[in-house]
């Protein structure tokens, strides 16, 4: 993700801004240009080019995400249809900013924009409200690989589930709101695994040594009649 950032701050700079179309998207070549540049856990490029005679940015949902986190960090700003890269921005482009522009994505993506905009899923910003404590506890549980469901269960607060119309839905919102875009940052990694019973793959994640360098947490834990986290 921060190769996609830095190839659409370094467009806008280069264009002095990036023209939207009427409805508010990039337009084709730009997509394109950080489309063909660029790889998403999770999302097979060749799949969407046998599906698309042309590629939209709704088509490219990395490129899209992308965009929408850098609009929510400030480095990107709409003026006119036109998308201009900030004087912040521009900061971040040295090679050597690179962490900090991690860390700004890293900001943006959990506590700036509304993931719940992205996946269809009708339950309403869980497990988002308590990203810090979901974050610590993949930090003390994710050493090794494992699949979404253990990591939800160890990492997320059900108590405060309404009743969900499918069972499936909580374990989608983790992967859709937490998991994916912690890989697409590169501080967590993703693997398919065949499932031992059924058709198709499962998918197990685990955090990578970015995650500490770039995640540092002051926790005080409660007794054991207080809260469970």
């Amino acid at each position: 993700m921060v190769h996609a950032a830095r190839l659409l701050l370094e467009l806008a700079v280069e264009k002095g801004g990036l023209v939207l179309t009427p409805a508010g998207a990039l337009k084709r070549a730009d997509v394109w240009h950080v489309f063909d540049r660029t790889e998403w856990p999770g999302y097979d490029k060749a799949t969407t080019l046998a599906m698309n005679k042309v590629i939209n940015e709704d088509d490219a949902y990395g490129v899209l995400f992308t965009r929408i986190v850098l609009q929510a960090a400030g480095l990107l700003r709409k003026r006119s249809g036109v998308l201009k890269a900030t004087k912040a921005a521009k900061a971040l482009l040295a090679p050597e900013a690179a962490p900090a522009l991690l860390a700004e994505l890293f900001e943006a993506v959990f506590w700036k924009v509304n993931l719940q905009d992205f996946d269809r899923n009708p339950i309403e910003f869980w497990p988002q409200h308590h990203m810090g404590v979901i974050l610590w506890s993949l930090s003390v549980t994710a050493h090794g690989w494992s699949n979404a469901g253990q990591l939800m269960l160890a990492g997320t607060i059900m108590e405060t589930l309404d009743e969900v119309a499918r069972p499936d839905l909580p374990e989608f919102a983790m992967v859709s709101r937490v998991l994916r875009p912690l890989t697409w940052l590169g501080v967590f990694e993703s693997r398919k695994q065949k499932r031992h019973s059924g058709r198709g793959f499962e998918e197990d994640f685990r955090k990578v040594p970015l995650f500490g360098q770039l995640v540092g947490f002051d926790v005080e834990m409660q007794g054991s009649e207080g809260a469970r986290h």
